[in-house]
């Protein structure tokens, strides 16, 4: 996109990611076996003859003791066949990870260092599903994409610095090194800030404002922003009135408060 010789440049959309498609289960006798699916093939293997209930080749009654016998030997085969099966359908994020989630959180990384306190199980699932389905964080757009899994609505800025021949004068363009360009904002929405309070904070322990999951925010930033850029947090709050719903212009746009 062409820059603008007056205005910074703003992003507000999320590009569109991978997204997970469900597959059929694959499924077959031995997924999840029973004792009679069993048996059969098991009498199969014992001595032919008539010491063993099958004289001149014929087949041994399930209702025999060998049968039941069998039947005995066999009980743990069904939850071995199972077993098995549900640690082959772990190989796959799709497949549903449940006994291997410490193992597959440790090749990717994961719990996220970014996020303090124990997550649920859920959490920690989701987490996974978005490290494997994964891209490459390439435009802004990724970037809002990225903070909106984790719960944040945000927009980006790309300040410019005032160039002559190019940048208007009364435009957003600032004075100053070429090397502020390395620097982006991400305006924040609707994030929970806790004031200092006259009567109940402590001086010199309590700071000013605190911005809720700001720090969390701003550690998901650095990690994925591109090396040589550096992510700076400006917040904003939407304005609503007394029934708690958001106001808006004659546009349609929502208003919000100044930035902090």
């Amino acid at each position: 996109m062409a820059r603008d010789p007056a205005l910074n440049t703003v992003t507000t959309l999320a590009s569109i990611g991978l997204q997970p498609v469900s597959v059929p289960a694959p499924q077959d006798s031995l997924s999840m076996p029973s004792n009679d699916d069993l048996v059969s093939a098991a009498i199969s293997l014992w001595p032919q003859g008539a010491a063993w209930g099958s004289p001149d080749g014929q087949a041994v009654s399930l209702n025999s003791n060998l049968a039941r016998f069998t039947r005995v030997l066999i009980d743990s085969f069904e939850w071995l066949y199972a077993r098995a099966f549900q640690l082959w359908r772990e190989a796959t994020v799709s497949g549903g990870v449940f006994d291997l989630l410490p193992e597959w959180e440790a090749e990717y990384g994961l719990p996220d260092t970014c996020i303090e306190g124990p997550s649920t199980r859920s959490e920690r699932l989701r987490a996974l599903e978005a490290k494997v389905l994964s891209q490459a964080t390439v435009t802004p757009g990724d970037i809002i994409r990225i903070a909106s899994s984790y719960g944040f609505s945000i927009s980006i800025e790309e300040p410019a610095m005032f160039e002559c021949g190019f940048s208007e004068c009364g435009g957003e363009h600032t004075l100053g090194d070429i090397r502020q360009e390395s620097f982006w904002i991400a305006r924040v929405f609707d994030l929970a800030i806790d004031y200092f309070r006259v009567g109940e904070s402590e001086l010199s322990v309590d700071p000013l404002f605190d911005i809720g999951d700001g720090e969390r925010l701003l550690c998901i930033l650095n990690r994925i922003s591109p090396a040589w850029t550096t992510p700076v947090l400006s917040f904003f709050a939407y304005l609503i009135d007394g029934q708690g719903n958001r106001l808006t212009d004659g546009d349609g746009r929502y208003l919000i408060s100044g930035a902090i």
